[in-house]
């Protein structure tokens, strides 16, 4: 079975999910930036790679960290930084935790170019004391003529974001792919499900996360 995942080079490396081949459909090229943390309370990755081009990382440790999902909180262990995430991984089980919060906290967002706004929103709309800063971007590649080959083989294909998706259509697709569309949010499927193609929602951080992709092909 030939599974593809589109993710970026730097959050895959963080799975390693064996018979899985990564293909990514853009690169990530880090920003310079005006922050310090020194200020803030609470401060909010939205990605992996939001802390591989977070240059503050040793400011960290006395912090309260929050994530996005497993992906991110696993590789923030990595590097010695406990955080905290909900089960599911998205922005409205985020805003869950964070509604638990006392008040008189300083949040700052950590995120890529074009990245999400609701972790934001609902804070700056509740009046809490909240700075964004965006220190990657994603760059679409150089061309797609070398790796549309693999995709016509896939059996699955597995998206991690919706700029992934509009990549691969835009880009890729053809009558002749007829892999099954996974994607690891429901946000990512219902906007595969809008262009008009079936997708399934797939729990990325399962232990039986391959064997379930097997079952639903």
């Amino acid at each position: 079975m030939n599974i593809i995942d589109t993710r970026s080079n730097i959050a895959f490396s963080n799975h390693k999910k064996g018979i899985i081949k990564n293909i990514p459909l853009f690169n990530l090229k880090g920003i310079e930036y005006s922050a310090s943390t020194q200020k803030y309370t609470d401060i909010i990755f939205q990605s992996i790679p939001s802390v591989e081009f977070f240059k503050e990382q040793e400011n960290l440790v006395e912090k309260n960290i929050y994530c996005m999902g497993p992906s991110t909180k696993n590789f923030l262990s990595q590097k010695g930084l406990e955080s905290i995430c909900a089960d599911v991984p998205g922005s409205k089980e985020l805003i869950k935790l964070l509604s638990q919060n006392k008040n008189h906290r300083k949040y700052l967002v950590v995120k890529g170019e074009d990245g999400l706004n609701e972790v934001f929103n609902y804070l700056h709309k509740n009046g809490e004391d909240v700075q964004e800063v965006i220190c990657y971007k994603r760059l679409k590649l150089d061309g797609y003529d070398d790796i549309k080959k693999d995709f016509s083989y896939a059996d699955a294909i597995i998206f991690s974001s919706t700029y992934a998706v509009e990549i691969f259509f835009n880009e890729i697709y053809s009558n002749n792919i007829k892999a099954m569309l996974f994607g690891i949010s429901s946000r990512i499927v219902d906007h595969i499900t809008n262009l008009g193609y079936e997708a399934k929602l797939v729990d990325y951080f399962s232990e039986d996360f391959v064997e379930s992709i097997k079952a639903s092909i």
